[in-house]
């Protein structure tokens, strides 16, 4: 595979790429690309942190690039997710959380055993990188020398909290640990959603000033970290009300599904009748394009974010017959005029969904995996 075909792997349905030119370099002269993406074990795994995260993961083992899922039960300890009980956090991050990313790894067909046994894929739990490892607090306490108050505060918006909120000092504590992660993993491909934005950019900011745990590239130089972002995918229910003028991952964090508003999600091992009712409800008003999560969904899901890609919509041949779309640009204008309806596209996207989440919905089946789900629906009932 050449090194263009690399970077078109690692960078499709992706929003922003901290830098380009930084990933051609360490691609260009050898370097292992190892990736990270990190996860509080806050709730049910919904497209976003499944179907989208797990594609991307799909995309980067295709191109080469050595993955690592962090299962971030510290991280959901600071910020007080199921009920800041860290048993039930432990718990869960391995019997629920890890169980829904591998069952939608399954979706974009990889080969999680084989993947496990060769070392390209790899789960990691907080408490497993930590535990006896005095260099990652050494790599903590030094990314917190590096970074002013204001910085820190300003990058709360990772953990869903805005600036000026009375926050405690575990919220303080979360950004700098976030980066140290980055370091101590040896991390040089750092991917999340836009809404981990303001982690990844402190990351790189103090790369050359760290000499305890510095990163490095294959003639031993120090370098920052690669960021990748890959694109969010709207609630169902819609736009509640939008800012503009806000940063661009502040917005995204105000329009990305919740999986804290079960309505505006759906989950990875959500039955067909599950997704074909929320589907049904979502937002989508005749011929309005902007904020509108159907068609969010279709290019980011169906189309993976390019503008080519194949989504039949089945109609009876008495409403005009069955239209095939082989562009995003297409569809949409199609929207805009009013010739495909929002009924169709409803429909024709609540089969795809359930067409293609099947490996998932499979994999909770098993039943050490649905007690498991059955026990994590009881958890966030108490909270």
């Amino acid at each position: 595979m050449t090194i263009d075909e690399k970077i078109k792997l690692i960078t499709r349905n992706c929003e922003e790429i901290i830098t380009l030119e930084d990933l051609r370099e360490l691609l260009e002269d050898g370097t292992q690309l190892t990736h990270y993406i990190g996860f509080e074990i806050s709730g049910l795994v919904h497209l976003g942190t499944g179907y989208i995260s797990m594609g991307k993961i799909a995309d980067f083992l295709k191109a080469g690039v050595k993955c690592q899922i962090f299962l971030a039960d510290f991280h959901t300890y600071l910020n007080n997710k199921l009920g800041g009980n860290l048993d039930d956090i432990r718990w869960a991050a391995g019997a629920y959380f890890k169980q829904a990313l591998i069952g939608s790894l399954k979706c974009h067909q990889v080969d999680v055993e084989a993947r496990l046994a060769s070392g390209d894929l790899t789960f990691i739990h907080g408490f497993d990188l930590y535990k006896d490892n005095l260099v990652h607090w050494e790599t903590f306490m030094e990314v917190g020398k590096h970074v002013t108050l204001s910085r820190n505060m300003r990058s709360i918006s990772i953990m869903g909290k805005k600036q000026g909120n009375d926050v405690s000092m575990a919220t303080l504590f979360y950004p700098p640990l976030q980066v140290a992660d980055i370091y101590t993993m040896r991390v040089t491909l750092a991917h999340a959603g836009m809404d981990q934005r303001k982690a990844h950019v402190v990351a790189r900011q103090v790369a050359h000033n760290l000499e305890i745990n510095p990163l490095l590239n294959s003639k031993g130089q120090k370098i920052a970290p690669v960021a990748i972002h890959h694109n969010l995918i709207a609630g169902l229910t819609g736009p509640e009300k939008v800012d503009t003028t806000q940063a661009a991952d502040e917005v995204a964090i105000d329009l990305k599904m919740s999986k804290s508003k079960p309505s505006s999600a759906i989950f990875v091992h959500d039955s067909p009748d599950e997704i074909k009712d929320k589907i049904r409800k979502a937002y989508g008003p005749p011929k309005d394009i902007a904020f509108n999560p159907l068609l969010n969904w279709v290019k980011i899901l169906v189309f993976w974010g390019d503008d080519s890609g194949n989504f039949v919509i089945k109609r009876p041949d008495k409403f005009g017959g069955n239209l095939n779309y082989t562009s995003y640009t297409k569809l949409e204008n199609d929207y805009a005029e009013g010739t495909l309806f929002p009924l169709d596209l409803k429909n024709a996207l609540a089969d795809w969904l359930i067409k293609v989440l099947e490996p998932a919905r499979k994999h909770f089946e098993v039943a050490e995996n649905l007690q498991a789900l059955a026990k994590m629906k009881s958890l966030l009932t108490q909270q």
